[in-house]
């Protein structure tokens, strides 16, 4: 689908039966750096966005759970896979730690014959103290060894959309040559899926680059043990159902991944994915029918 086409569609109407052809959503594209700086070859992706998941688990309960969701790709934030290739994996570069200090890159390429990836996602949060942590020249400075991986690489992933961070981040990439071939983006916010995608279409529109969506779901941050979550597990659905659609209906958008946090969570309990036994929620059977 031409851009200037895609524009012009109301976003909810993405989330609308039929409203789309599978066919215009989620295509690579092979991104247009200005002169001088590198890129690797476009890699085909199949016609329909991917559905994935994060998740850390390395026991056989974390097997039978990826399994379930009936992904076509899944992450554990970390640079070697736990318990499967199969969904295929990403591995991910999480911080300057796991990097100099556990041998990130080696675990990357050591598995390379396994995990066949020929991607990689850069550092987590790295404007989160309780996650990456990192300044932006100290990314900047480290950047060049998750780039000579060769792999088709995704920029850090913020905390939020609009990050400050990442402008600073992604300028001075451009300034020094270096290479970001996706953006990653997490988003938690009220179940409003005109909101959700609009922050999509903002993060493409603003680095004009293709978007994966690492981690997002359904959250409300104000809700404490004695008072829950305001938003109702039937509303968390009805906002996968439209962000799912309305994801594929992108034709930027090259992958997604829900976030689940334990059923009983305050804050995001309405959007886990399994109970405390580790079976499907009706929230994890629905994202498995998408």
């Amino acid at each position: 689908m031409e851009r200037r086409k895609f524009l012009t569609i109301p976003l909810a109407a993405m989330a609308a039966p039929g409203a789309l052809l599978a066919s215009n959503a989620g295509t690579a594209q092979a991104a247009t750096a200005p002169a001088g700086i590198p890129t690797v070859p476009a890699v085909t992706l199949p016609a329909d966005t991917l559905k994935g998941f994060g998740w850390g688990g390395k026991d056989a309960l974390a097997l039978q759970q990826i399994k379930s969701l009936k992904l076509d790709w899944h992450y554990t934030w970390g640079s070697h896979y736990n318990v499967t290739t199969n969904p295929p994996f990403v591995p991910m570069v999480k911080s300057a730690r796991t990097l100099l200090e556990q041998d990130a890159i080696g675990w990357v390429t050591r598995q390379l014959t396994q995990t066949k990836t020929k991607h990689l996602l850069g550092f987590n949060e790295p404007d989160n103290r309780s996650q990456a942590n990192m300044s932006v020249d100290e990314a900047i400075r480290l950047w060049p060894k998750l780039q000579a991986t060769g792999l088709r690489l995704g920029s850090p992933a913020p905390a939020g959309t609009a990050s400050p961070w990442l402008a600073e981040f992604m300028a001075k990439a451009k300034q020094k040559g270096l290479r970001v071939d996706f953006m990653t983006m997490h988003r938690y916010a009220w179940p409003k899926a005109d909101d959700f995608l609009s922050k999509v279409t903002e993060l493409h529109e603003r680095y004009g680059k293709p978007v994966w969506v690492t981690e997002y779901a359904v959250a409300d941050w104000n809700a404490t043990s004695t008072r829950p979550s305001i938003y109702s597990r039937s509303q968390t659905e009805d906002f996968m159902r439209a962000t799912v659609a309305g994801l594929r209906a992108m034709p930027f958008v090259e992958r997604f991944a829900w976030k689940t946090r334990p059923a009983g969570d305050p804050k995001m309990g309405c959007s886990a994915l399994f109970h405390t036994n580790g079976s499907l929620t009706t929230t994890g059977r629905l994202y498995a029918s998408l």
